[in-house]
């Protein structure tokens, strides 16, 4: 593990942090994808605020980002659903307990009490998500999203009580081992002078004096690094003064820093993006824009030749107003003719491609769908489940390295004692939502085809067993269909249903007959 004592000092350990391995030129390729994409999600070094981005040639990079980020975050957390995208499960151990205690006897006050817990559990799911909504998570998902589809790297901090942070690859380092857990985490930010306490401003002029005005930036090194006594430790430092707080440690469950990586490879401290994937088509698209632009230019840029034996005066004639009359022939005058038509087709055939490549990796619904005068709906929905299956790799990574963290954090800070209870945490979108999708999908096509039997003609489906035949649809489509039928208990409960209504129809209907019966004898008394 490579790994330093927090002795060492924190201005040390970053500067060794960011000489560490290839950084640089990782640092290097995400600006060259931002520039593809989003320039100001990972501007060169040194650019700020009033410097201007090299923007691309074409801003379908940009729309690619934007759009896979907010689908990604959607997602992975239900963004405008209002459904949590989390569920807490009671353990199997207390709702056994909860039915032994109840007794057979009691089978009503087991289901009350369960159902009572049930309540609890999902008022806890309601809290954490309003408490999401009350630290701003969504654009900061996004945010978070955008740095791991582009840089490959994004970091989330959750203060409690305060809105949650995202950093990017410039700002925080880290070190993994070889499973890919972190196991330190180094974050550096940038505050004026005048808003630190007394108590600090003296340490720092004390160690600089004449150093710090009120608004000299100063550098805030964090270090979070894993110990022998399984805890995540916070160590803090401005500049060379240290401002760590005492008993600043987590457990893993609960530590509010979770480093995101689109895709990580074992041994590898840092991600790798969408946009890495797609380098190529990214770079040729570029080129051949810039070229088209060109040949565009040139197109565009009309000159007239005037025959320089003629009599026609050109210094005249610019200046002449409209419809004046000179002294000339038509054809003294023509323009050049660029054959460039050719050129300008080919470019824009392959720009077209790489195009195509970049909207089916980057989901956009213009590479989904195929070029015809009628797409069907169904379609549609087919072809986007299928590119949301193909980076369902992604989405389980997500789930465990993004949003069960998120979960646990978020239960922690509104004070549910889950892991005292043994909640069990169950994430319930991203791939497990897909999953459930294509559940749903089987279900249907199970149901319509249990109405094939309508189609056999009557003599031969009198041979068919309806539920043999259910069997085997149901096997063929992966359908549970066993849970959807009655137990021999429940049919005889309902057939004993049946029979007490029946008898109590009859019943209805031999009283009515003897009503009727008096009231025709009665009738027949008076008239006699």
């Amino acid at each position: 593990m490579d790994l330093e004592k927090p002795k060492v000092p924190l201005k040390q350990r970053w500067e060794a942090l960011s000489k560490k391995g290839n950084r640089a030129s990782i640092l290097e390729r995400c600006e060259k994808y931002a520039s593809w994409t989003l320039p100001h999600l990972f501007p060169k070094e040194g650019d700020n605020t009033s410097t201007e981005m090299a923007y691309g040639h074409d801003s379908l990079g940009a729309r690619a980002v934007n759009h896979l980020a907010n689908k990604v975050a959607t997602t992975m957390f239900g963004f405008g659903t209002g459904a949590a995208f989390f569920r807490l499960r009671a353990p199997q151990a207390a709702v056994k307990l909860v039915k032994e205690q109840a007794g057979p006897e009691n089978k009503e006050e087991a289901a009350q009490a369960l159902a009572e817990i049930d309540a609890a559990l999902a008022e806890a799911e309601k809290t954490g998500m309003e408490y999401l909504d009350s630290v701003t998570y969504r654009p900061l998902a996004v945010l978070a999203s955008s740095y791991a589809i582009v840089t490959g790297n994004a970091l989330m901090y959750h203060p409690e009580g305060k809105p949650a942070q995202t950093y990017s690859l410039r700002n925080y380092c880290i070190v993994r081992d070889i499973s890919g857990k972190w196991i330190e985490l180094m974050t550096l930010e940038t505050k004026a002078f005048s808003t630190f306490p007394n108590a600090v401003r003296d340490q720092l002029e004390l160690l600089a004096p004449k150093q710090y005005e009120d608004d000299t930036p100063v550098n805030i090194y964090t270090k979070v690094v894993w110990e022998e006594d399984m805890k995540y430790h916070v160590y803090q430092a401005a500049d060379e003064v240290d401002i760590s707080k005492p008993d600043m440690a987590w457990p893993e469950e609960t530590v509010p820093w979770i480093p995101l990586a689109w895709k990580l490879l074992p041994g590898e401290d840092y991600g790798r993006g969408q946009v890495e994937d797609y380098a190529g088509a990214f770079s040729g698209l570029e080129v051949l824009t810039e070229s088209l632009i060109s040949i565009a230019g040139i197109m565009g840029d009309i000159k007239f030749l005037v025959n320089p034996a003629s009599m026609i005066d050109v210094h005249t004639l610019n200046n002449s107003p409209a419809g004046s009359y000179h002294s000339g022939k038509p054809e003294d005058i023509g323009t050049p003719v660029l054959n460039k038509f050719n050129e300008a087709n080919f470019i824009q055939a392959m720009a077209e491609r790489y195009e195509k490549q970049i909207s089916q990796g980057f989901l956009l619904a213009s590479g989904v769908t195929r070029d015809a005068e009628r797409v069907t709906a169904e379609e549609i929905r087919y072809m986007a489940q299928e590119l949301d299956t193909s980076n369902g790799g992604v989405y389980s990574r997500m789930a465990n390295m993004w949003q069960l963290p998120t979960a646990r954090i978020v239960l922690d800070q509104t004070k549910f004692p889950y892991k005292q209870w043994g909640v069990k945490i169950n994430i319930v979108t991203g791939m497990d939502s897909l999953s459930r999708q294509g559940e749903l999908d089987n279900l249907r096509l199970f149901s319509g085809d249990l109405t094939l039997l309508e189609a056999v003609p009557e003599d031969i489906r009198g041979g068919i067993n309806p539920l043999k035949f259910m069997s085997y649809v149901g096997k063929q489509r992966s359908v549970d269909y066993d849970q959807f039928l009655y137990t021999p208990a429940e049919l005889q409960q309902n057939q004993q249903q049946a029979m007490q209504q029946q008898a109590q129809l009859e019943q209805q209907k031999a009283a009515a007959g003897v009503a009727q019966a008096a009231g025709t004898a009665a009738v027949e008394q008076e008239n006699t």
